[in-house]
């Protein structure tokens, strides 16, 4: 539409799109489950309408929009909660909030307020539940501390401190310390207790909530990202906050999502950290269109990776949603632009991409200020975002589902049943674990299980042992012995635990293989895989753009020894892929460069080698060597990576190496690049 003098001078257009009545679903032609398999056998008579509702709302050609921080967060001054609302005269169908906003970074308390006994949590409650009456569901994420650093604080009033802002803060190995029995397992259950006083709340007032922890997890921007935790530990933590909300706390209104970051290549790359049935509700995803353009294929990805989580979905009985979904512009750490977005209509191109889907809702991200905001919103009653009408075109289109369009829940009958009747998991050793002399294994399981056993097995499949595994109360038991070991010889291999003759989990392992001597300068030489390429890709993380794939691999091309690394990479027009192995927090002071040996591929990507140090990438374009073919040493001096966010690099801190390529050019690239010896030096 032309744009007038106003327009062009301050970026905002008028509104004149008129905003058109949508009917409210009828519960009754939902193609409603007559049972809610849920995490919760306990789980309340609403959460599991509420379930039965979104399973009915995703068999159907309709999708409930959602919106986070909803009714807490906007850009407008307008009166009112809801950027939302101001546009529509109705809310988000799903209302997101974050565990931020119990800690004050997402939400602000008066000194009225105070005075009068609010918290941030009774204020959360109070804010969201307008839009839960008119029929919104709630979810929620958590953007957690880290409970190393939070550790290190002065306690205030003999409590934690959980204020700041630091899931992107990688050092402490968190994970790790935070599972049950580890030393930082009480400043987490501390933390969760913040959480449970708020979905207790929620509980009382008989809403549900969709609890989405530990999100975008395949990923290694947040402490519990895959460079930072093995998937037994993830899958671990996940399944004890779990057993800690539902179990310890009481809380019975909760739907468990588990949300990792797209793209999806296929249902094996979903469920590497997949906690297991017997914890999730809701299989999501979290997928953003980066810098677009009017021509990218980026919806074609989206829809790829929805093809993988519908799959997995019905595999699983589950519910599938987009619990994450958006336009990202540029490395501010805005999403939307003000002025000159390419794609102005992306929201009803998102909605014709999902319909076609079983997924139940698609959620974007928050509006906190006119530099950052996912969703349009007005500035004057009249007046708005580039994106407004489009955004009211949105609405009224029939398959879009906003809050007053939710069906009514009383009418829905479904009976409760557990999504796993019995379940186990090993706690003890965990994956990649060196098993070097006689130890306990040790499990936790749920249920009435008639027999269960440990079983080892060899790489080759072999199996050496079978243990007996002996319960006490909801914990199983067995002893690994001195015979055994014998019997296991020097191997990767596998521990499972059997219930009644099924695999309950299983992790691998290293039996009779010591750790090689620890040497704080290398990143890798590549020969302490013991030529086991599943070895490799435990140690490191991937990371990649929509339609793009990389792969870590062990190759006979290298500077010296037996392996190198094989980066074999996949990319597509606007596309990228890296692999992120993480570093704990290396002390790197002693040395001033990284080096390592290189064979490019001469395909003349954009070749990135990058350094993170507390919570901010540094890069390198080697974009150059990439352009070439011959074997070659590279000395990168610390002086030469540039901070994302600007910063100065910490070189007595590192958390991770990466190495990623971006396509340069229209044409897709499937290529190899081989590296070698990579470790800090002093030049």
């Amino acid at each position: 539409m032309p744009q007038d003098d106003q327009a062009v001078a301050d970026g905002y257009v008028d509104v004149t799109a008129r905003v058109q009545p949508q009917a409210k679903l009828d519960a009754a032609a939902l193609p409603l489950p007559s049972v809610a398999p849920l995490v919760d056998k306990d789980a309340t008579q609403r959460t599991a309408q509420t379930y039965a509702m979104l399973r009915g709302i995703a068999a159907t050609q309709n999708v409930v929009y959602g919106h986070q921080n909803e009714m807490n967060r906007k850009v407008s001054t307008l009166p009112g909660r809801s950027d939302t609302y101001d546009i529509v005269q109705d809310y988000a169908g799903i209302v997101g909030v974050d565990g931020l906003a119990l800690t004050g970074d997402e939400l602000e308390l008066t000194d009225a307020e105070v005075a009068a006994g609010e918290t941030y949590a009774s204020k959360l409650a109070r804010l969201v539940l307008p839009a839960m009456q008119q029929g919104a569901v709630l979810t929620m994420s958590c953007h957690m501390p880290n409970f190393a650093e939070v550790a290190e604080r002065p306690k205030v009033n003999g409590a934690y401190d959980y204020t700041g802002y630091s899931p992107n803060h990688t050092g402490g190995n968190v994970v790790s310390r935070i599972l049950p029995g580890g030393d930082l397992h009480d400043v987490y259950t501390g933390y969760l207790d913040l959480v449970a006083d708020f979905l207790g709340r929620m509980q009382a007032a008989d809403v549900p909530v969709i609890f989405r922890p530990f999100h975008e997890n395949n990923g290694s921007w947040f402490w519990w990202g895959a460079a930072y935790c093995t998937p037994s530990e993830y899958k671990n933590l996940f399944r004890s906050t779990v057993e800690y909300l539902r179990d310890e706390k009481g809380l019975h209104n909760l739907l468990y999502a588990y949300s990792p970051n797209g793209p999806i290549k296929d249902a094996a790359d979903y469920a590497e950290r997949y906690p297991g049935d017997a914890f999730i509700d809701i299989t999501g995803f979290d997928l953003y269109h980066r810098d677009p353009q009017k021509d990218d294929m980026w919806m074609k990805g989206f829809d790829a990776t929805m093809d993988v989580v519908d799959q997995f979905a019905e595999a699983h009985g589950k519910l599938a949603a987009v619990t994450e979904a958006g336009i990202l512009v540029g490395n501010t750490g805005g999403a939307l632009a003000k002025t000159g977005n390419q794609r102005p209509d992306w929201f009803n191109e998102a909605l014709k991409t999902i319909t076609p889907h079983k997924m139940a809702y698609f959620l974007t991200w928050a509006n906190f200020n006119e530099d950052n905001f996912d969703q349009p919103y007005l500035v004057t009653a009249k007046r708005g975002h580039e994106m407004a009408n489009e955004f009211i075109d949105f609405y009224n289109a029939p398959s879009s589902i906003f809050a007053k369009q939710m069906p009514e829940l009383a009418s829905i009958t479904t009976n409760i049943v557990p999504a796993m009747s019995s379940y186990g998991y090993l706690t003890a050793p965990g994956a990649t674990a060196r098993v070097l002399a006689p130890m306990t294994i040790t499990a936790r399981v749920a249920g009435e299980e008639k027999t269960a056993q440990f079983v080892l097995k060899k790489k080759d499949g072999t199996t050496f042992a079978t243990i007996p595994a002996a319960r006490k109360g909801d914990a199983l038991t067995g002893e690994i012995t001195a015979d055994a070991l014998v019997a296991a010889g020097q191997t990767v291999g596998t521990i499972a635990l059997e219930l009644d003759g099924k695999m309950a989990d299983s992790v691998m392992v290293l039996f009779n293989m010591p750790e090689p001597p620890k040497d704080p300068a290398l990143v890798d030489d590549f020969e302490s895989y013991y030529g086991d390429g599943g070895l490799l890709k435990a140690a490191y993380s991937t990371n990649c753009g929509t339609g793009c794939s990389v792969e870590p691999l062990l190759s006979a091309k290298h500077a010296g020894g037996e392996t190198g690394l094989d980066f074999h990479y996949t990319i597509t027009k606007d596309g990228y892929g890296g692999i992120v192995k993480n570093l704990g927090g290396v002390d790197w002071s002693p040395y001033d460069a990284v080096q390592f040996w290189v064979m490019p591929d001469g395909k003349g990507q954009k070749l990135i080698c990058q350094l993170n140090a507390n919570g901010e990438d540094f890069e390198v374009d080697l974009t150059d060597v990439a352009q070439q073919t011959a074997p070659q040493l590279v000395t990168l001096p610390f002086s030469l990576f540039r901070g994302k966010n600007g910063g100065t690099f910490d070189k007595s801190a590192v958390q991770h190496f990466a190495i990623y390529c971006n396509t340069i050019g229209d044409a897709g690239v499937d290529s190899h690049i081989y590296f070698d010896d990579i470790r800090a030096v002093k030049k």
